[in-house]
């Protein structure tokens, strides 16, 4: 693992610190096939933000986009800086406890993903919690 750990700094050598960030979650955590990875990196390419996502059966992607909200009380803040909210989905009547993935983007942007539906999704377990029904 330790000569895996060294190939992958020499790979993202040079990279602006944000950036290295993200590409290297992406490769440890097997969203690309790691060469084709490198190979953006040492060509300066980027991978758009919202679709820094994992193949890992792990995560848990949540619909979390602002549009899909209604009822937003803050209730908390993640130690990463953003809300933690008190919600109901605009088809629902169930009182849910989460983020808002727009907040989470500018936060932890390797934690957003932008679903087939063009709405944002957020990868609870990567920001250390679990979206939940909220109870008083």
């Amino acid at each position: 693992m330790q000569g895996d750990d060294q190939n992958l700094n020499a790979a993202l050598h040079g990279i602006d610190d944000a950036k290295r960030a993200t590409l290297r979650r992406l490769i440890v955590n097997g969203a690309f096939v790691t060469p084709i990875v490198a190979s953006f990196a040492m060509s300066g390419l980027t991978v758009e933000r919202a679709a820094a996502q994992t193949n890992s059966t792990s995560s848990v992607l949540q619909k979390s986009d602002r549009r899909l909200k209604t009822d937003l009380v803050r209730v908390a803040v993640h130690p990463a800086g953003f809300g933690v909210y008190r919600f109901k989905y605009l088809w629902s009547d169930t009182e849910y406890r989460g983020v808002l993935a727009q907040e989470v983007l500018a936060a932890m942007p390797e934690a957003v993903v932008r679903g087939d539906d063009g709405f944002l999704r957020v990868d609870y377990a990567a920001i250390g919690m679990r979206m939940e029904r909220y109870t008083a």
